[in-house]
């Protein structure tokens, strides 16, 4: 089944200063320059100077990949890290053509916003990222490591910033989870910019260059604590400073390439700043006058020495032989350059590139020293990487149980319910602890008179619980009927595998159903492939005793009784189609709480 993508923003790019309160957005792409080959960049860079002289504005997104293309001794050692199996080599410099930019006062900008977000489907307004994984052991990382401080020690280098990737999956709209995002973490140099359903996503607080005239400036970032920690120890901590200065010294010289005698000062070193999970440690260092172009400035300075270590070249070709893919955007600039051909570039850490088929990218590193220690480096990377795993999820988990109260065991396939939710949280980032859940359901039973009662147990993000129950009618003798809903569902969606608070879809589709006095009534994937109900599952029985369930593939929720019936071996799953239920011997809808229901479809 191909996969659906995102639905993607009208192409518009937005670059965020949170800390002022000053917004840039480009509207009006009238243009897109990809740059792959080394060979084509310099026509590129010109084309790109060119539209920004005829009045247009930019967004421009380079990769790291692109700083071994300016270096002439790093293109004579080979290629970088291919990408993983399947996939196309990252494009080098993407620049997207604008006809208008403007700036918005924070007022305006979140009411502009706000109202792309509106126009987005429902069901896209709530966004987050599922199934955040590591993209490398800690022990590859720590043995990594160990490298760098022999090589440091052996006089090669004296740092080099390690980097390793994360991946997830994306639910909702990339532009909802950017404003998610913004909310959690303002920073001075953010920017989204969303393409033929793909998606960039900075919350970066690091400056990698600005221009202002004949005036550059650069920002480094390097050295980092947790945000429950002592600034005054970040400030005083002689490993932070010595890196800090250290980079700061790299980036004189590289500036240096591009000023004359005398034109490149600090104006500030080792200042901290606070973020809301972090200290960071940041120092400014200006130029001018700088009379070149943008390419000829890229080289100079492309990549920011603060994401390579030093010395700079070196540092690049141990990270090109210890790191095991691209880093594509991560450490690369992504920026605007505005028609007078001033222009603001970061350093997209705390970034998120998505792809077309929702998986999430995104990196995290840190610079390693003589004295480094591998463990703390590896939680320092953990702790970058808190700006995503720390949005707590807009929604509660649910499970329905039949309760069989008076029993000795009261909640029948409670471990398969207790797996079910264990799972959704630690996909999605709920806090649960799957003993209090089981305690307050057996209090539950224990309060409630004999009898058969349903009950509903809901999870919030930080862990609470809330814990309701009723007596359970009986259900009128049928025959039952169901229908078949219009309403769609995007297979791909990663919620559709988790049973949430977020039902208004299903909410309308079983009012819908109810109103014509049917169980319940089936959805369809964008495929045309039959999902589930609104409260059940589906199972086709076609004469031989075997339920023919969908697959999660298509959408459907693996509904408690539904893994029951598959792992005794009394269901196995098959792609079904509303044809299906035509050819079928019997229809049965069913979920735990009722068991299987036969049903008749009304046509």
């Amino acid at each position: 089944m191909p996969l659906t993508p995102p639905p993607a923003s009208a192409e518009f790019a937005l670059f965020d200063n949170q800390l002022e309160g000053r917004d840039l957005w480009l509207e009006g792409l009238v243009d897109k320059r990809i740059c792959r080959d080394g060979a084509e960049l310099p026509a590129c860079l010109a084309q790109i100077e060119a539209a920004s002289t005829a009045g247009h504005w930019i967004a421009l997104a380079a990769a790291y990949e692109l700083g071994e293309v300016l270096e002439p001794r790093l293109q004579r050692r080979g290629h970088p890290p291919a990408p993983a199996a399947g996939c196309e080599p990252p494009p080098l410099l993407t620049a997207w053509i604008f006809s208008t930019g403007r700036y918005l006062d924070r007022v305006d900008s979140e009411a502009h916003l706000d109202a792309r977000l509106q126009a987005l489907p429902e069901e896209e307004r709530v966004a987050g990222i599922a199934n955040l994984s590591v993209g490398i052991t800690r022990e590859h990382y720590l043995q990594a490591i160990d490298r760098i401080r022999a090589l440091i020690h052996a006089g090669d280098c004296y740092q080099v910033n390690y980097t390793w990737p994360l991946h997830g999956q994306l639910y909702g709209a990339p532009l909802a989870l950017y404003r998610r995002l913004m909310q959690a973490q303002p920073v001075a140099h953010g920017g989204f910019v969303a393409d033929s359903g793909q998606a960039i996503l900075s919350r970066s607080p690091e400056l990698f260059v600005e221009r202002r005239g004949q005036r550059l400036t650069c920002r480094p970032m390097k050295g980092t604590s947790a945000r429950n920690t002592d600034p005054e120890a970040l400030q005083q901590s002689p490993k932070d400073r010595a890196e800090n200065v250290m980079i700061v010294d790299l980036i004189r010289n590289d500036l240096g390439r591009l000023a004359p005698s005398g034109g490149v000062r600090v104006t500030a070193l080792c200042e901290v700043e606070a973020y809301p999970t972090v200290w960071q440690m940041t120092s400014t260092v200006a130029a001018e006058p700088v009379r070149a172009g943008l390419h000829t400035i890229l080289r100079a300075l492309f990549p920011c020495g603060s994401v390579t270590g030093a010395p700079k070249i070196r540092a690049m070709e141990i990270i090109r032989e210890l790191e095991t893919s691209p880093r594509d955007l991560y450490c690369g600039a992504f920026g605007w350059i505005a028609p007078n051909g001033d222009f603001s570039l970061n350093v997209p850490i705390r970034t998120l590139r998505i792809g077309p088929d929702r998986r999430v990218r995104l990196n995290v590193g840190s610079g390693v020293v003589a004295d480094s220690d591998g463990p703390s480096e590896w939680a320092e990377c953990l702790l970058k990487a808190r700006f995503t795993s720390r949005l707590p999820p807009p929604f509660g988990l649910i499970e329905t149980l039949r309760c069989e109260a008076g029993q000795t065991t009261p909640y029948p396939l409670l471990a398969r319910h207790l797996a079910r939710l264990d799972q959704s949280a630690r996909a999605l980032g709920h806090r649960c602890d799957i003993d209090a859940v089981t305690q307050g359901l057996q209090d539950r039973a224990d309060t409630l008179p004999a009898g058969t009662h349903r009950v509903r147990l809901e999870l919030s993000a930080d862990g609470s619980l809330r814990i309701d129950s009723e007596a359970l009618a009986e259900l009128a003798s049928g025959p039952h009927r169901m229908g078949i809903s219009h309403e769609r569902v995007i297979s791909t969606n990663p919620l559709l595998r988790h049973k949430t608070t977020l039902r208004a879809r299903y909410d309308r589709v079983l009012t819908q159903a109810m109103a014509r006095e049917q169980f319940d009534a089936l959805l369809l994937n964008e495929s045309g492939e039959l999902v589930e109900g609104a409260r059940s599952n589906l199972f086709v029985d076609r004469g031989d005793g075997m339920l023919l369930t969908p697959p999660l593939a298509s959408g459907a929720l693996d509904g408690v009784l539904r893994r029951e019936l598959i792992e005794t071996g009394r269901a196995i799953e098959a792609p079904l189609y509303p044809a299906d239920l035509e050819q079928a011997g019997t229809i049965y809808l069913g979920n735990a709480l009722r068991g299987l229901i036969v049903v008749e479809l009304e046509r």
